[in-house]
């Protein structure tokens, strides 16, 4: 038997793994490197058997409860002929490093260095501690997405009648406040109204506003708390609702692998395979197939609607298989499956919460809810659910709490409708990857600053103590300020940023987004192509192409915005080296052994390459609306691309059709119509190609802009340490305080490194 060690830190994403209290070898399979437990826990089994050899193994983990709970069900699920006897070694958990963090925080506020006090680095904490987190929840069809979204709510806000189901994109944004605030948009992101105080009447009303196409709300999501992350959940309108083409490319946005949202994809138990689930599928499907158990993790598949089957009709387990195997179809194996009852656990709360606002003949209703759900056992939804041990056991302990023995309990029966279970899930992802994330985000925005703060006092002293070549150190300042201050080193770096040019790696990869949209075209068309059609089926082969359109197009308006992105991001990163290139050449042709500083170490924390990264992300945006218009073609009942498609009725569907029993070949109507999909898609990429040009010199001026600042923060330090080359009355004073602020500096630099270590936590 092997005895292996694995320790896991998932702040700093390191991993040790020693055999027999020897470390791994350097091209060890188990040395992984700096990846995510996540990503390759499912073979750990295997690779422990190919590296030693062996079929029984004692592994000792050190690590949180989370990523454990991972490494047991991959121990669970390995093959009978590997034998592994796993053992947790504890560690601090998250909550713990928050308070750490808020603690250095308050101490580096009232420290003696300045620099660390500035607004930026005040807004740079308090953004990384309060992150948002976004969970996009998608449905098809009578699915019962909004009564979902108002179930974890616990009242009703959103409209859920067939007749209004969303039409609009609704970002519900958790502030713990009790009152919710609406502020409506249009599809230019020009605000329509504000609503105060929202109720379910104002959403309808605003849901059927057809110059709305984005509804922001801010309030309570009950069940979590902005101390731990700010929720944002994304309501998006079915693949056949959308109001606009933008709202389907929100959605594919959000399914792509490169997205950090979690995702609940609804489906109706009554209801499985309707069509308008395919594309977005495909989307889950491939995400799911890239990133290890961290992309299963992100995907929530709530099959809604099981308390609608009848005890002796229906099979709540058949049902569940049912949908394991539809997924499986559509590539999709081993799914987070969370079994729901929406409406019943939003009349339960509604009653539970809101006593004196049910009529007696609801209050009735829903208590015989609550009576079905305690008393039918196939309904105990909670224990179909995939769930980790600490949340199964969460579960029950929330269940021995409220279980009296009555059959019309209402705490019992809410957990029964699976809705409690599907929270904690959400809990745990959002603990298990985001918080830990926003940790690490954070303890690295303290370190650079630090580190840059104490390569400032060093050289201070440095300075200071090298009284007998202050004279040469202050006309190594003077040269470098002379070479910072010239205008033809300016114009050189000027020309050089200007040269950076993205447009044929971006002109490459539309061509490659409009070959797939063009391939998933073909496919969709293969079997039809041949067939001739009555007015009222080619009525519905124009309806099937129409909404097969608008998806290919909102997955190749999410691809263009994607490449976008990715070289905006790749061009700051790009301006960033160069401007450090610039700063290092500032010593070029000094005899730098003779050199007490670097310059670029005084600003390095400015320019941080990782810091900005994240940062131009998020500011390079895609966010231009794009209005599809009618400049070719005019149509007075619908606007929009699609809308156009009533351009076939007077074109290919005469009113005499049936009369004169003409018929309508599908070929003709798939050549035309291609030509026009192919016109409107080329004018999609034309539009992103242009906001790139546009989005590329916006990028370049802000950075300019940065730059000047960073020199002039530059030259404010290149003065401050030619203060420590004066009298030496001066330089013994000025020596004193640097050194108290370096040593104040190290010690907050080891508690801030101290944060994200992690050690075994030994229970007495």
């Amino acid at each position: 038997m092997a005895n292996v060690f694995i320790k896991y830190n998932p702040y700093k994403l390191e991993t040790a793994v020693r055999i027999d209290g020897e470390s791994v070898a350097e091209n060890s399979i188990l040395n992984v490197g700096q990846k995510r437990l996540q990503e390759w826990v499912e073979q750990i089994p295997v690779f422990l058997q190919e590296e030693c050899n062996e079929q029984y193994f004692k592994l000792d983990f050190m690590g949180t409860e989370m990523d454990f709970e991972d490494v047991q069900e991959a121990v669970q699920k390995s093959n009978e002929e590997i034998q592994i006897e796993l053992t947790h070694l504890p560690i601090k958990e998250v909550a713990y490093m928050e308070l750490a963090i808020e603690e250095v925080f308050d101490e580096i506020i009232n420290g003696p260095i300045e620099e660390l006090k500035t607004k930026d680095l005040q807004d740079a904490f308090n953004k990384a501690l309060n992150d948002e987190f976004e969970i996009t929840v998608v449905a098809t069809m009578s699915a019962g997405k909004s009564t979902l979204i108002n179930s974890l709510l616990q009242r009703k806000i959103m409209p859920s009648s067939q007749e209004a189901c969303t039409a609009t994109i609704s970002r519900i944004k958790d502030t713990d406040d009790e009152e919710f605030f609406a502020i409506a948009y249009d599809e230019f992101e020009n605000k329509v109204t504000s609503v105060t105080d929202v109720k379910l009447e104002n959403m309808a009303k605003l849901n059927a506003d057809e110059s709305v196409s984005t509804i922001c709300l801010e309030g309570d999501i009950p069940f979590t708390s902005t101390d731990e992350m700010s929720l944002v959940l994304i309501d998006t309108p079915g693949p056949n609702n959308s109001r606009d083409e933008n709202h389907l490319k929100t959605t594919f946005k959000n399914l792509d692998e490169s997205s950090k949202a979690l995702v609940l994809y609804i489906l109706n138990a009554t209801q499985l395979a309707v069509n308008d689930d395919s594309k977005l599928l495909d989307a889950v499907a491939n995400s799911m197939k890239v990133g290890g158990k961290q992309s299963k993790d992100r995907y929530l598949f709530v099959v809604n609607k099981l308390d609608q089957f009848r005890k002796g009709d229906d099979d709540v387990e058949v049902s569940l298989e049912k949908v394991r195997k539809y997924l499986a179809d559509r590539d999709i194996h081993e799914p987070n499956i969370l079994p729901a009852a929406a409406l019943a656990a939003l009349d339960i709360r509604e009653l539970l919460n809101n006593p004196n606002e049910i009529d007696e003949d609801l209050e009735d209703e829903i208590s015989m809810t609550a009576r079905k759900l305690n008393r039918n056992e196939q309904l105990h939804l909670e224990k179909y659910a995939t769930l980790t041990p600490s949340i199964r056991r969460k579960i029950q302990e929330q269940y021995d709490k409220a279980d009296n023995g009555d059959i019309m309990n209402l705490d019992t029966a809410l957990i029964h409708s699976g809705i409690p279970a599907i929270e904690e899930t959400i809990k745990l992802y959002v603990e298990k990857y985001a918080r830990t994330a926003k940790i690490k985000n954070v303890v690295d925005t303290f370190q650079k600053k630090l580190e840059s703060s104490k390569a400032f006092e060093q050289t201070k002293n440095a300075i200071a103590e090298n009284t007998e070549r202050h004279e040469q150190i202050k006309m190594q300042i003077q040269q470098i300020e002379e070479k910072l201050n010239s205008g033809d080193e300016a114009k050189k770096f000027k020309k050089k940023i200007d040269t950076i040019d993205v447009m044929p790696q971006v002109k490459k990869e539309s061509k490659k987004l409009l070959a797939e949209q063009q391939q998933s075209m073909d496919k969709f068309l293969t079997n039809n192509v041949d067939e001739v059609f009555t007015r009222g089926e080619a009525d519905t082969f124009i309806n099937n192409l129409t909404n097969h359109s608008k998806q290919t197009n909102a997955k190749l308006s999410a691809g263009l915005e994607k490449v976008m992105n990715e070289q905006l991001v790749d061009t700051a990163m790009k301006l960033l080296n160069e401007y450090k290139e610039k700063i290092v050449k500032l010593v070029e042709g000094m005899n730098t052994e003779d050199l007490i500083f670097e310059p670029f170490e005084l600003i390095a924390a400015e320019i941080d390459l990782h810091g900005e990264r994240n940062r131009i992300i998020e500011a390079a945006k895609f966010t231009e609306r794009v209005k599809v218009g009618t400049e070719t073609y005019e149509n007075p009942e619908r606007e929009g691309f699609f809308g156009r498609l009533k351009f076939w009725k007077p074109k290919y569907i005469i009113e005499d059709v049936y009369e004169n029993q003409e018929k309508i070949k599908a070929q003709v109507i798939a050549d035309e119509f291609q030509a026009l999909l192919e016109g409107y898609s080329r004018k999609i990429v034309k539009q992103t190609e242009n906001e790139v040009k546009d989005k590329m010199k916006k990028l370049k001026f802000d950075y300019h802009r940065k730059f000047e600042a960073v020199d002039q923060m530059l030259r404010d330090k290149l003065h401050d340490l030619e203060t420590f080359t004066a009298d030496a009355e001066t330089i013994k004073q000025l020596i004193q305080e640097s050194k108290l602020k370096f040593a104040w500096l190290e010690r907050i630099e080891q508690k801030v490194n101290n944060i994200i270590e992690i050690e075994e936590v030994v229970h007495s």
